[in-house]
């Protein structure tokens, strides 16, 4: 190959290539890592996250349905804790049935997350709607304002709801909780349903206006049917945020039997008759509705949270 000379004495390749790289120009991987090889990696580093994350998820899940299906004789034989159900059996749940108030505390539960959600959901579309559709000053200051306040921690809120609800002689009352957790879930759900609203075209409503359609009957005929993945992760998200709650359901409740399941669940610790097994059976029964609605609607759960930046 012919090599001319610069100034300085040094020889160059006369056909435009340079040292440390190719004829054409490109990079050589002479001493680097492939492609390829990079390519593999990322995706044994991805696959080892995931497995790391299933264990920390199901392990724990494992351990409170084996407890919760065995006997406390069988789990605790041999005096160490067997993990493998030999005499699989309903002992758990029974005891929780006949010897506590675990129906009376789901079905305080089942009212004011029932409540919440609906109260949730009716206001997150209500006020989505708006301040998609109408313009006043300050609307976006006020979006972000009510999802600002969704920042606030439950026990930050709970005071205050205290005082207001004890003034107003609500205390001890299923109306009380839900609008307590109402405020707690709301703010999200109005920031969801604001971002979900602004997919949906406005010429879908145009053209029912045209046709002498009324401003409801359009939102009930066309905006909603078209929304519905957007109000059913709302209404996801307000169920879940209602039947998990401790603090609000402590503060407001001060009478057992008005007690919600996770606070209620909380005083079978104190109980010498309550073992490891019956509480497990009743963490169970607490996970099995929320388990259930995600497996049965993740669908909806997917579709609602990828709109707006929320993928």
């Amino acid at each position: 190959m012919a090599t001319s000379k610069s100034n300085t004495g040094e020889s160059k390749p006369s056909d435009g290539s340079t040292a440390g790289g190719s004829a054409t120009g490109g990079p050589t991987t002479s001493g680097l890592v492939s492609h390829e090889t990079q390519k593999r990696l990322q995706r044994v580093a991805v696959y080892l996250t995931a497995l790391l994350i299933s264990i920390f998820t199901i392990v724990p899940v494992y351990v409170m349905v084996v407890i919760a299906i065995q006997p406390p004789a069988a789990t605790f034989a041999g005096g160490r804790v067997n993990l493998l159900p030999t005499e699989p059996a309903l002992r758990n749940f029974v005891v929780l049935l006949t010897e506590t108030d675990t129906i009376r505390y789901f079905g305080n539960s089942l009212v004011v997350t029932l409540g919440s959600t609906i109260l949730s959901t009716t206001i997150a579309v209500a006020a989505g709607y708006g301040l998609t559709r109408f313009d006043f000053a300050g609307k976006s200051i006020a979006a972000r304002a009510v999802l600002f306040s969704y920042m606030f921690s439950p026990i930050v809120l709970a005071i205050p709801l205290y005082v207001v609800f004890s003034t107003l002689g609500l205390l001890n009352s299923h109306f009380a909780l839900t609008l307590a957790l109402t405020a707690i879930s709301a703010p999200f759900c109005i920031w969801l349903m604001w971002q979900y609203f602004q997919t949906v075209p406005i010429a879908l409503e145009e053209s029912a206006w045209v046709r002498g359609a009324s401003r409801w009957r359009t939102v009930k005929d066309v905006v909603l049917p078209v929304a519905r993945p957007g109000y059913i992760s709302a209404a996801i998200f307000a169920f879940a945020v209602a039947w998990n709650d401790f603090t609000m359901a402590r503060v407001v409740m001060s009478r057992d039997e008005m007690y919600t399941i996770n606070v209620g669940a909380s005083l079978f610790l104190d109980r010498v008759s309550i073992g490891w097994g019956e509480t497990m059976a009743v963490s169970l029964l607490i996970a099995l509705p929320p388990f259930l609605i995600a497996l049965f609607l993740q669908r909806y759960l997917l579709q609602g949270f990828s709109v707006g930046g929320l993928e």
